[in-house]
Parts: structure tokens; C-alpha cells; sequence
């Protein structure tokens, strides 16, 4: 006879441990389900930021959190597109969060935009973009448009600590039970965990072990094949620094990601001040020559203490062995490009509960998880690593050894249909639509040589008056959206708490 889990345990910290809970308790309490959190040291420092993509939208749905709350606690800023520059030198490019592609009758709106470009068009491919288009104006749509009447949506910059003082707070109203106390054993017999032993005495047992430790993996890792799977043949980086400088007025609606000769530095707007992110290789440039490289690039005073930690991109051979489940960084470590900084944790939980067991001793439903989530970090590895593959500065170190570096079979097939016919190759468990895969391969310069051959199946002057339609809907909408300061002058309200789970 099965026996449902009816008890999990989550250990860790920080947002992705209160999502983690969060998640669970919403969707399975009603069904017996008890949700608790031993709750480790946070690892967030000051400077920290979470940089979110719009999907973390869904999740707040989820949770039944309101947006304009989530704005005001976590001091955020919404966000329209991220802009890319120095990947190649002199050169930049805004990628934007579009819900929706262009209308290109049958075909994907790229497909129309290379037939036009090889025959002359001088329009670069982000103005045809809603998102790319709003940002650069310094305009968001609001929560009252439609986003799939309009076709460009957020995501968001949060002030980590803030956001996940928000999640821990909402937790507690929930009747999530709550330990802070330091672990001190964790008993194990074979893959399974036993029980966890706390450090005033107590003993935990669960049903189900969820590992939201971060890269520590403090659970995961004691367990028999839970190797880890380095990705720095594909990621170069392996130093973070964290820093604050001073607020942007007015406010952009994009953030700021800017290649230097040994990594990467990113500003992201937040309320009250703008966050600094740099991730670089410790062999090419030394943390106090960063910072002072930091300050002169920012061109803005860098505030308080920067903080350095290292980072090593990657993903767990198995992250769901006998009754314990690791999501987040627990699972798959990414570099904090693109947005990921908590997506990695949304995509666990929401596999997680896809294939929660259903039953406590058999837990068949390990092999699907470990499948889903490993493929969707590889996704977003090769994601991240285009960024690099496509760089073009010349002369440097890691950016040569960057663009010469092995891709997976997956990334060099997108690359080569992309660039023969204008097509972005989607695989399963994918977090980008081919409109941001096309978007960000053109911003770094892979220019497509041809195009699906049903483009010369739409007559000459429908496929000028589409591409102009466009071009005339972007400029006669987006005026009117509100700016950024406007649409957080709209949602600042006083923080109430949520109401309960029914």
C-alpha cells in the first residue's frame, strides 16, 4: 500500500528557501500536506540583487502575492529589457522582455525581418521589438495593460535581503514553522536521509528532504552520486563581487551589462540605490584592481563594502537522490546573466510539484525530475555561454579562449540553423522563446545569412506594409506608457500581509 509524503522539510536560505516552502505549502497543503523550514545563515550581503525574469510573475500568482506589494517591500524596480554593451567593442544592443512576437502572417516576424535586411532595410532588428523599444524610452507597461494586446511585459530588479525578508515573513503568516538553528548531523542510511539533527537536541524526520542550501548543498552533497558537473569550459567566470552605488535618476527601465577584458559587470537599478554585479576570472584581474576598475567604469562612487565570493557554474549529476531534493543553486549553478539569479529556484519548485511523489518509499518520479531540470540548466547554459561564444574582442585572454571554447551538440546546431535560415531551434524544457534567442543572437552580430524559403510566398508590398505597420505601432504606443518613476508612484502602497491560503 502507498504511503503519501505528508511531512517535507526544507533546508536553507535565503529566497529560494522560502519559495521552496512557500510553493509547496500552496499547492499541497490543502491536501495534508506539512511544510516546515530549518533555516540556515543567510548568505546575502547588502549589495545583493535579485535580477528576476517576468516569469517570477507567475509565482507571486501562485503564492497569492500582490505585485504592487512585492514593488514596495523589496524596493524594486520593474524591468523592460537588458542591455548589452562591449561584447563587441563599440557596440550595444537592448534585449527586451516582448510577451508576444510580431504578427509575421504565417511566419516568425524574424523571418520577415531577414528577407527585408538582405534586401536593404537599415533598421536594426531591436526596433521592431516592444520591449527594446519601451526601455529605451524609459516606459513599462503597466499591471492594467494587456500584455498580449501590446506585446512587451517586466521583469524585475529586487533588493535581495528585502525580497527574501518579504517570502520568510509571508511564511510565518502561513503557519509555516520555522527553526534557525544551526545543524549539527544528518543522519543517513544508504540514499535516504533519516532524520537531522539540530544543534539544541532536536531531531527532525521528514517524508521528504528539499535542499535549498544554495552551493554548500548541505544535504544533497552527503548522499551517495551527487557529483557535481562543472560548466567552466563553458562559463569562464569564477569570482562575483557585490556592490552598491548610488541611485539612477531618472530611473532606467532597462539594466546595464558591459563586457570588460576580464568579465562582465552589470548595474541593476533598484529603488533606493543601483546594485553592482562584476563576474570575472581571478586569473586575468585581481579583486581590489576590479573594484578600482569598477569605479572608474561606473563613472558613480561605489558605496559601502563590496563583498567577493567564488563562483563555480555547474549542475548536480542527480539532483533528486532517495528522499532528499535539491533545488536552486543546490541544482544547478548558473552565472547571475540574463536574469537567472532566481529562476533556477522557480524552475525546481515547479518541477517539484509537477512530479511530487506519490508515494514516500518508491519515489519513481526522481529519474523525471533530475531529467527536467538538468536539461533546463543546459538550456540556459547554452543561453549564457552564446553571450561568450559570440563576443568579438579580440586580443583578450578569456574572450579568445571564450569564442574558440567547445559548445554542446544542442547550442552549435541553434547556431548554424540561425545563421543559414533565420531560425531559432527550440528544444524541450526551454525557459526563452525563439524571439529571445533570435534577439540576442543578432544583438551580438550573427547576422543571418538567409530565410525560411515561405517568406517569398507573401507578395512584395504585404511584407513592406507589415514591416512598417510594425515600425508605426511601436511609435504611436509607447509614448503613452507610464515612465518608471510613474509606474512605481501608481503601486507604492502600504505593505499588508497576504491573506491567508484558503
Amino acid at each position: 500500500m502507498m504511503q503519501p509524503v505528508r511531512k517535507v522539510v526544507v533546508v536553507g536560505r535565503d529566497g529560494p528557501a522560502w519559495m521552496a516552502a512557500l510553493s509547496l505549502q500552496r499547492a499541497l497543503g490543502r491536501a495534508g500536506l506539512e511544510v516546515s523550514v530549518v533555516e540556515l545563515p543567510s548568505l546575502l550581503r547588502g549589495a545583493d540583487v535579485y535580477a528576476a525574469l517576468p516569469s517570477l510573475r507567475s509565482l507571486h500568482d501562485l503564492l497569492g502575492l500582490d505585485e504592487a506589494a512585492v514593488l514596495t517591500a523589496a524596493r524594486g524596480v520593474p524591468m523592460v529589457a537588458q542591455r548589452y554593451s562591449e561584447w563587441t567593442p563599440g557596440a550595444a544592443f537592448l534585449q527586451g522582455y516582448d510577451s508576444v512576437e510580431a504578427p509575421g502572417a504565417f511566419l516568425s516576424f524574424v523571418q520577415l525581418w531577414a528577407k527585408a535586411r538582405i534586401k536593404g532595410l537599415p533598421v536594426p532588428f531591436e526596433e521592431f521589438s516592444y520591449g527594446a523599444m519601451a526601455a529605451r524610452l524609459g516606459r513599462v507597461p503597466s499591471e492594467s495593460d494587456d500584455p498580449e494586446a501590446l506585446g512587451a511585459t517586466y521583469g524585475y530588479h529586487l533588493d535581495a535581503n528585502a525580497y527574501s525578508l518579504l517570502l520568510r515573513t509571508l511564511s510565518e503568516r502561513r503557519g509555516i514553522k520555522v527553526r534557525s538553528t544551526p545543524i549539527a548531523d544528518v543522519e543517513i542510511s544508504e540514499d535516504r536521509i533519516l532524520a537531522i539533527e539540530l544543534a539544541d537536541g532536536q531531531r527532525i524526520e521528514a517524508d521528504l528532504f528539499v535542499d535549498a542550501s544554495g552551493a554548500e548543498a548541505v544535504l544533497i552533497s552527503r548522499l551517495p552520486q551527487s557529483a557535481f558537473e562543472a560548466w567552466d569550459a563553458f562559463l569562464p567566470c569564477d569570482r562575483l563581487l557585490a556592490a552598491s552605488a548610488p541611485r539612477l535618476s531618472p530611473l532606467p527601465a532597462f539594466s546595464q551589462v558591459t563586457a570588460f577584458d576580464a568579465g562582465w559587470a552589470g548595474m541593476f537599478p533598484l529603488q533606493e540605490r543601483t546594485a553592482v554585479v562584476a563576474a570575472y576570472r581571478s586569473t586575468e584581474i585581481g579583486d581590489d584592481e576590479l573594484l578600482h576598475k569598477l569605479k572608474a567604469d561606473v563613472g558613480m562612487p561605489v558605496e559601502g563594502d563590496a563583498v567577493v565570493s567564488t563562483i563555480a557554474p555547474g549542475v548536480r549529476k542527480s539532483p533528486w537522490i532517495g528522499n532528499c531534493v535539491a533545488v536552486a543553486d543546490a541544482a544547478a549553478f548558473l552565472e547571475p546573466l540574463d536574469s537567472l539569479q532566481l529562476h533556477m529556484a522557480h524552475v525546481c519548485v515547479t518541477q517539484l510539484i509537477n512530479f511530487f511523489p506519490v508515494d514516500s518509499d518508491t519515489r519513481i518520479e526522481a529519474t523525471d525530475y533530475n531529467a527536467a531540470v538538468r536539461l533546463h540548466a543546459s538550456n540556459l547554459r547554452d543561453f549564457q555561454q552564446s553571450h561568450y561564444k559570440l563576443n568579438r574582442r579580440t586580443g583578450q585572454r578569456l574572450w579568445d579562449e571564450a569564442r574558440s571554447a567547445e559548445v554542446s551538440d544542442g547550442l552549435a546546431q541553434k547556431l548554424r540553423v540561425f545563421q543559414a535560415r533565420s531560425e531559432a531551434v527550440l528544444y524541450d524544457e526551454e525557459t526563452f522563446e525563439a524571439g529571445s534567442w533570435a534577439s540576442m543572437f543578432i544583438g551580438h552580430g550573427l547576422t543571418p545569412e538567409g530565410y525560411d524559403p515561405r517568406a517569398d510566398l507573401i507578395e512584395e508590398q504585404d511584407h513592406i506594409e507589415r514591416i512598417q505597420a510594425r515600425l508605426r505601432e511601436i511609435a504611436g504606443s509607447i509614448p503613452a506608457l507610464p515612465t518608471i518613476e510613474a509606474f512605481l508612484t501608481a503601486t507604492q502602497i502600504p505593505v499588508k500581509a497576504p491573506a491567508p491560503a484558503s
